[in-house]
């Protein structure tokens, strides 16, 4: 009699609790919340961690005396020597091969732990652990760690990046650099330490807009995958209708000629567009250079959609002319470039188009004339007619720049030369 009445209670327990977390689910209370509640259930602290382990919650609970809560807490992240230890020790493999939440002891973390893996589609995306500072565990509490854990599945699931994330550990570590949610050098270079992941000196950010990709057939999983396969020393994640690469090579020659021609064979064959960022160095510059990519994207597909990749460096004299903004754009201009447009579309004349010739010619007189299909005497007389059109030195360093400059606003701006 007392062994059902206990089992009825307990049933009783179960019941409230998972009416809580659901309410805590339908009124978008978020993780700490669901967290708190934890607390609450088991009368313990519980901490929650990402799979590249990195705190993502931890209930509102002082324990001086166990290290590896105070690790997590304090900084946010596992220390080397921490993960070496539960490596060495076997809690690692225990967690990826246990199905159900088990109980933990060791010397090391003080208080004995319950761990509960947190799913999603089969994929490990966290990890789940109730301490026993507070209270011994009960019978009922490895039941209560798999309701509490499902909660947090179904509110984990609500984050789009999660979603489509292959529950590898240096997913959320690559998505806190282009956020710029890690930036500090220090932990930049633990964290590498801690994930044994490897960058080589040469660095790119690579972004591929994939918004309006028809996924019916082939699935992104796959699309990014495959980007992994064709460009070998990258790592990628799905982020905000992007994928987005961190690429890394020790010879900065090397990647364009090895794997820029497959890149854009690729693009092409999926109608994709990509823009990448200069070379850098250093991780805590991703963000910046994630950036980059963004604008080379953006500005690549308004000037030249059928180029598919866009390096920032192709494109970054376009970023210049616009950063004063779009409506100052033709201020911008050489006032004689656009008395020159003015001339040409009066005298049914080419003469914008023989100077930007000379321009992407770099004052070559003999390949611009070859370029214009023209005899070199010609281009010659062309100049000097340009010249004294505009009234201008061609040659002054200051005006041959603006004039580059102000070709460049003019495609920007899509009007074309006469």
């Amino acid at each position: 009699m007392e062994q059902s009445t206990t089992n009825l209670s307990n049933s009783q327990f179960l019941a409230q609790n998972s009416l809580q977390l659901l309410d805590a689910l339908a009124g978008e209370s978020g993780l700490q919340h669901l967290v708190e509640l934890g607390y609450a259930m088991f009368g313990n602290p519980v901490l929650l961690i990402d799979t590249s382990l990195k705190t993502l919650a931890f209930s509102n609970t002082e324990i001086k005396d166990d290290p590896v809560w105070n690790e997590y807490v304090t900084s946010g992240y596992a220390s080397l020597s921490s993960v070496n230890y539960y490596t060495s020790n076997k809690l690692s493999l225990l967690v990826n091969q246990s199905e159900f939440p088990f109980l933990w002891t060791d010397p090391y973390s003080k208080y004995p732990r319950i761990m509960s893996k947190v799913v999603i589609g089969g994929k490990q995306i966290a990890l789940l652990s109730i301490i026993a500072h507070e209270k011994p565990f009960q019978d009922i509490d490895l039941e209560l760690a798999v309701l509490l854990s499902k909660a947090i599945a179904i509110e984990l699931q609500k984050n789009k990046f999660i979603h489509y994330s292959r529950g590898v550990m240096h997913e959320n570590f690559i998505e806190e650099l282009l956020t710029g949610k890690t930036k500090d050098e220090k932990i930049i270079q633990e964290r590498i330490k801690v994930l044994n992941i490897r960058f080589s000196k040469n660095l790119y950010t690579l972004t591929l807009d994939i918004s309006r990709f028809d996924n019916a057939k082939i699935s992104l999983a796959y699309l990014r995958n495959e980007l992994e396969n064709q460009i070998p020393n990258s790592k990628a994640v799905i982020l905000d209708d992007k994928i987005v690469l961190i690429i890394s090579y020790d010879d900065h020659g090397q990647f364009y000629k090895s794997e820029v021609k497959k890149l854009k064979t690729f693009l092409k064959t999926y109608h994709l567009y990509a823009g990448m960022s200069r070379c850098f160095h250093n991780l805590e510059e991703v963000q910046e250079h994630y950036f980059q990519s963004l604008d080379a994207l953006r500005l690549g597909i308004l000037v030249n959609k059928e180029a598919y990749f866009y390096p920032y460096e192709d494109y970054a004299i376009y970023h210049f002319a616009e950063s004063s903004g779009v409506e100052n754009l033709r201020k911008n201009c050489h006032p004689s470039l656009l008395k020159l447009i003015e001339y040409d579309g009066e005298n049914n004349t080419d003469y914008t188009r023989s100077l930007y010739t000379f321009i992407i010619h770099s004052k070559n007189i003999t390949e611009s004339a070859k370029a214009s299909n023209i005899h070199r005497n010609t281009m010659f007389y062309r100049l000097e007619k340009i010249e004294s059109i505009m009234d201008i030195d061609i040659n002054n360093s200051n005006t041959f720049l603006h004039l580059h400059l102000s070709y460049k606003i003019l495609e920007l701006l899509k009007i074309d030369l006469p």
